[in-house]
């Protein structure tokens, strides 16, 4: 759990410094799950489409202007999870579901960032 909170506020602080969240942001950050939480899609909004973004973002996929805020799950975000799934063997929705959080899961996995996240479900 602690490596989980590092990691989600080495995100954040990362973000915030960059100028692409605001700080409320921190506390929110350990309370959803990107891989067990709800399916996103386009139109969906909220903390999960923030830490997909996030994760996008990081990974290279995702490049958000500056002064464009995150939480909103629009074209941008459904061209870098297409972008993404393509790159991990799954079918280029666009949509984030059961079938890309498993081989994300198994990627994660094999790189050994699960268990950065989710300790307890190593």
């Amino acid at each position: 759990m602690k490596k989980k909170i590092i990691l989600s506020l080495f995100v954040v602080t990362v973000l915030v410094l960059g100028g692409v969240v605001g700080t409320h942001y921190v506390q929110a950050q350990t309370e959803f799950s990107l891989f067990y939480g709800p399916d996103l899609a386009v139109g969906s909004s909220g903390q999960g489409v923030v830490e997909l973004q996030g994760l996008l973002s990081e990974l290279g996929y995702l490049h958000v202007p500056f002064g464009i805020p995150l939480g909103y799950f629009g074209p941008m975000t459904k061209s870098a999870l297409q972008n993404y799934q393509s790159s991990i063997g799954v079918i280029s929705t666009g949509y984030y579901g059961p079938i890309t959080k498993e081989q994300m899961i198994n990627v994660f996995r094999a790189k050994g960032w699960y268990t950065l996240l989710y300790p307890d479900k190593a």
